[in-house]
């Protein structure tokens, strides 16, 4: 399989970057080391902006933490549970939950799942 440059490089080279998010979801998967319950590659990182796109296997977590700047987690596929203080959200493919920055939350995989996180960087 060809390695695409958005998986050896993320900065923008020009006024844009396009990426195909399905192909992008492909590798990934086939990038996913075993044993290890997630992958991630990093999409774009440019001017304070980060996208980034991981795959959970089913059981896998992200633990409880918090980002500096407001963040998105997009559902491309799969379902996971997002936990946000006291409560707990069923995020299936095609949902998106954004928080604030310093909105402690934690996400864990019910089915293997593939997100694309954004991370916006704090304002001052």
């Amino acid at each position: 399989m060809a390695e695409h440059s958005y998986l050896r490089t993320h900065d923008l080279a020009a006024e844009h970057l396009l990426i195909d998010l399905g192909e992008a979801v492909t590798e990934l998967h086939g990038l996913a080391p075993d044993g290890q319950n997630r992958g991630a590659v990093t999409l774009v990182k440019q001017g304070g902006l980060s996208v980034v796109l991981t795959h959970l296997h089913a059981g896998g977590t992200i633990a409880e933490h918090s980002a500096p700047g407001t963040t998105t987690v997009q559902v491309l596929d799969g379902q996971v549970r997002i936990q946000v203080g006291d409560e707990t959200l069923d995020m299936l493919a095609g949902r998106l939950i954004a928080f604030d920055a310093r909105v402690r939350h934690s996400v864990e995989a019910i089915a293997d799942s593939t997100l694309l996180l954004t991370l916006a960087q704090a304002q001052s």
